[in-house]
């Protein structure tokens, strides 16, 4: 291919990863390395103060004014500070005091769990502890039960795959917002899961009240909103599966579970790679169900700090500062991955 044709072929991919990718993230960093105020200026104010008899008094006091522009708003000022929007997104001050700080505790038991208290008291640390246990919790079930319906997809009849398939990837259809709302209305108090365990006897139990178990809840949700698509790639990737190993396998005596190990999930571990590092990122960015369940106070997340900081607190460096922390814990958890993947991949050639 010529280099002109060969320019003309990329440019486009290019140019909408500039304007959609690198253009907002170059924005982003440049918030959270900045600090932005209203520029003020001092001026004399004099106002007139009454006094007894319908006298009056002019007092003089020195305030401070928006410098306004000729459109009559206020003037910002940009102010590079570094690092110290991130450092004080992390609150790493607050971690500091917690870590050097005395306790009287007897056990190390005493002591972790009382330390585990205190950090998590702070509004980032808590949101990071929910964030990883949320990514941790729902990975690997989202992979084996990806796989699990893959296998059984696979091996049904063709009459019922069809079903089958439209029947599995439901959850991945609708949108995030809308089955957090779905699933959000069965575990309301009085709703259908908490009459359903009434009525079998286990009493009255609220779900969103707890800090276990509303954060089970959004776990569960997670796995069953991801679990179809590491389903539907798995199902691909079962139709390229070389059938003389498998037939090799069987005259030699393998097990089917002897199949599944040496011969199918070896060919499927790239896929398996690429279904993790997009669940990773997608996982550590948890926002709607938090939102809809209204659980920041029992499961917060760094994504919806994020949110949160630049809607009700009207605070865009910060928030980036939050949207680059998010950024940094994505990469750091997804090194082992990719590194592994890289050298499995060299280990090939």
């Amino acid at each position: 291919m010529k280099r002109k044709s060969f320019l003309l072929f990329v440019a486009p991919s290019v140019v909408s990863m500039l304007l959609l990718i690198a253009m907002p993230l170059a924005g982003v960093v440049y918030l959270a390395l900045h600090q932005s105020y209203v520029k003020t200026e001092l001026v004399e104010l004099t106002t007139e103060v009454p006094l007894f008899g319908g006298l009056k008094r002019q007092v003089t006091r020195t305030v401070p004014q928006p410098v306004l522009d000729e459109n009559g708003r206020g003037v910002k000022v940009w102010k590079f500070v570094g690092a110290d929007n991130i450092v004080q997104a992390a609150e790493v001050e607050g971690l500091d005091e917690i870590l050097s700080g005395a306790r009287e505790v007897t056990s190390l038991r005493g002591f972790i769990s009382e330390l585990h208290r205190e950090i998590t008291n702070v509004d980032f640390w808590s949101a990071l502890e929910f964030t990883l246990l949320y990514t941790f919790g729902t990975t690997p079930f989202v992979l084996l039960i990806g796989l699990g319906l893959a296998l059984g997809v696979d091996r049904a009849s063709e009459r019922l795959r069809g079903t089958m398939v439209f029947v599995s990837i439901l959850p991945m259809i609708v949108t995030p917002v809308v089955s957090s709302l779905a699933v959000y209305w069965l575990f309301l108090d009085g709703a259908v899961i908490a009459s359903l365990i009434e009525a079998l006897g286990f009493g009255r139990f609220y779900f969103l009240a707890d800090q276990l178990t509303i954060r089970t809840v959004i776990v569960a949700y997670g796995i069953w909103w991801a679990a179809p698509f590491a389903f539907i790639i798995l199902y691909a990737g079962l139709q390229t599966v070389p059938r003389d190993p498998l037939e090799a396998a069987m005259i030699d005596g393998a097990s089917a579970w002897q199949r599944l190990r040496y011969v199918v999930i070896p060919h499927l571990m790239p896929l398996l790679a690429v279904i993790t590092v997009i669940h990773v990122m997608d996982a550590y960015r948890v926002f709607e169900p938090i939102l809809v369940f209204g659980a920041s106070v029992f499961a917060n997340s760094v994504q919806y700090l994020t949110y949160y900081t630049l809607s009700y607190e009207d605070n865009a460096n910060k928030a980036a500062a939050y949207a680059i922390l998010t950024v940094i814990g994505v990469v750091i958890l997804l090194i082992p991955v990719l590194v592994h993947t890289y050298r499995d991949q060299a280990t090939r050639r």
